[in-house]
């Protein structure tokens, strides 16, 4: 079938990088039918990870420059970056007339900047995706009305985070079934799979003492909690607990240098460099979580979905994360991994109860792996995910889910 008989989807994403969310993307595409639909990927470069990995798969991926969003108070910053989103959107009316997309997908609000209004003159189907939870109801309330104008659908990740739409937007509107809750899926068969288990922390673990391996995975930034974690492991280090923690992640953007060098500083002041080792980015963490006792997932603000927990549970790893945001979605509590509050020393006493019993929890880790097959099968994901896309191509109004 050609592309033309196909329904064409351009998806956009901020980064080249990989990191969860484009992980997420790239195994929908991956799989999503393509006797049915025509997927394309707008990059803002071609330098990235995920830029190759659609180009292995066979995957349309085109580049567009886009510049990176943050919240900044300066006049002339805010100027340039409104005078890019002007030109950007002048550029993907283009794209949209070029490529004949039917479809448009945006990853996050960002993204949807730049392409929304075009989408919204050519009468393209809009899809944004509410993938991370605000911190200021400000921000909520903008991007909130912003999808009310310009989405024609709009799937969030968990429960939690479609909060932030529907507490502000159409509380009692029938209109409201335009969100709808598709939480991330992962093929974990596919996930463990051929992945090369090459030891990457035998040269710092000391194997005659048999020390209890902790793993944190996620960009370093202050959402993701890695000082929370630094915390608990001081409150442990008077304790004869023989543990190791492994920090795998890396600043996303330059502005958070600032905390990476804070969380270095703290490993140094506090004598913990004995205990922790920052491993910087990781292009391939399946090696990292086979090798771990237990996973630390402890953001410090909402976090949505964190895919990561997934990834664990695939390799029946037990998994301790802090109890916000979508993750209770995730995890019950004492059944497929453990929960605790957003402090240094609830998190501290966790750990060592996990540490004191840890070989009476083959049921958690049992639990975990059938939650993952279960509760959020890949392929089930990408049915209804088609689903959306045909009924909207249609013009189908049918509410879903």
């Amino acid at each position: 079938m050609s592309m033309s008989t196909k329904i064409n989807i351009l998806y956009i994403s901020r980064t080249s990088k990989i990191t969860g969310p484009e992980n997420v993307l790239l195994d929908i595409i991956k799989r999503i039918d393509k006797n049915s639909f025509y997927p394309m990927v707008v990059l803002p470069d071609n330098k990235g990870l995920f830029y190759k990995k659609l180009n292995e798969n066979n995957i349309t991926a085109l580049v567009v420059r886009m510049p990176f969003l943050r919240v900044t108070y300066n006049p002339f910053l805010l100027v340039w970056f409104l005078l890019n989103v002007v030109f950007i959107n002048l550029r993907f009316c283009f794209v949209l007339k070029e490529k004949k997309v039917d479809i448009v997908v945006c990853n996050t609000i960002q993204e949807a900047l730049y392409i929304s209004l075009p989408a919204k003159i050519l009468k393209k189907k809009s899809i944004i995706c509410i993938k991370n939870i605000l911190d200021k109801n400000w921000k909520k309330y903008i991007r909130a009305k912003f999808c009310k104008i310009f989405a024609d659908k709009i799937i969030a990740v968990s429960r939690k985070a479609a909060e932030d739409y529907t507490s502000l937007n159409f509380k009692n509107d029938p209109r409201k079934n335009k969100i709808i809750v598709i939480n991330d899926g992962i093929e974990c068969s596919e996930y463990i799979k051929d992945f090369k288990e090459v030891n990457v922390l035998d040269k710092y673990l000391n194997r005659e003492i048999n020390e209890f391996i902790i793993l944190n995975i996620g960009n370093l930034t202050e959402l993701k909690g890695q000082m929370l974690l630094l915390e608990a492991v001081s409150i442990l280090n008077s304790s004869n607990i023989d543990l190791k923690v492994f920090m795998a992640g890396d600043i996303y953007h330059q502005s958070e240098m600032a905390y990476k060098n804070r969380l270095i500083d703290y490993i140094a002041c506090n004598n913990l460099n004995e205990k922790v080792v920052m491993l910087g980015y990781q292009e391939d963490i399946r090696s990292l979580i086979s090798e771990a006792d237990i996973l630390v997932h402890c953001p410090i603000k909402e976090d949505a979905f964190p895919r990561v927990i997934l990834e664990a549970f695939c390799f029946g790893k037990i998994v301790l994360a802090t109890k916000i945001g979508g993750i209770p979605e995730m995890i019950t509590d004492n059944y497929n991994g453990f929960l605790c509050e957003t402090s240094g020393r609830d998190l501290a006493e966790k750990i060592l109860y996990i540490y004191d019993n840890r070989d009476k929890f083959e049921y958690i880790k049992k639990n975990a792996a059938k939650a993952v097959k279960k509760d959020f099968n890949l392929r089930n994901n990408v049915l209804e995910i088609e689903k959306i896309y045909k009924e909207l191509f249609s013009g189908s109004n049918k509410p879903f889910g």
